[in-house]
């Protein structure tokens, strides 16, 4: 991975948790604290398949990728997707705050790709 592909992740990464913060106060402000929990679930929740994603990425740009690698970062995000419907279900958490969370990731990509695309 280049310098440059380094500073752009490193980029996303502050992206994400400038908009987490701000959406989990943002939710907590303007309606309760449950969906402030529940933007923060959806957030993690995203977070975490980004890296997930990018792993998966990682083993795929590898000249060896053995099925173990595939079936276990399969699994993972497969367990994301359990942990937020439990989490959904059990915990009463607002799915449309989870579902703002979940877009964190998103936003904070197109955030960057335009950021550069004006500073290139």
């Amino acid at each position: 991975m280049g310098r440059a592909d380094q500073r752009t992740l490193a980029n996303i990464l502050r992206w994400k948790a400038l908009l987490a913060a701000a959406g989990v106060i943002l939710w907590w402000l303007l309606v309760d604290s449950r969906h402030a929990l529940g933007f923060a679930a959806g957030a993690l929740a995203s977070a975490a398949s980004f890296y997930l994603l990018r792993q998966a990425s990682n083993i795929a740009a590898g000249d060896k990728v053995s099925a173990s690698k595939i079936g276990l970062a399969a699994l993972r995000i497969l367990i994301i997707g359990t942990l937020l419907f439990v989490i959904i279900r059990d915990y009463g958490l607002p799915p449309k705050a989870i579902a703002t969370g979940l877009l964190v990731t998103v936003v904070s990509i197109t955030i960057e790709v335009i950021r550069e695309h004006f500073h290139a």
